[in-house]
């Protein structure tokens, strides 16, 4: 529970971002997830695209993967359907991908 703590601690460096309706352009891609993130969704499965994507929505929003979160908020995984707080500039996202991968 503890690295799931720090994970937590990652997510709030992330900038909050707002996605046009319909957007599932981060679903479409196989994804890495820390096992206790595989545990908060209830397992990650990609049969070309994310099992937990149904009719356009993600199911485990809430409760969706560092990288689901980062899509879109970083100057190097940009989404023109997705319009965040601010963009983290690519020395930010090493920083904080680095951080995760430790914990991962």
């Amino acid at each position: 529970m503890e690295n799931l703590t720090e994970i937590q601690k990652l997510y709030e460096k992330i900038p909050k971002s707002k996605c046009k309706d319909g957007c599932v352009k981060c679903c479409k891609d196989m994804i890495q997830v820390a096992p206790e993130e595989d545990e908060r969704m209830g397992g990650y499965k990609w049969d070309g695209k994310c099992t937990h994507l149904k009719d356009n929505h993600c199911t485990v929003y809430e409760n969706r993967a560092f990288i689901c979160r980062l899509f879109g908020t970083s100057e190097t995984m940009q989404c023109d359907d997705c319009i965040p707080e601010r963009y983290l500039t690519q020395a930010e996202t090493k920083k904080i991908v680095s951080e995760y991968a430790k914990l991962k």
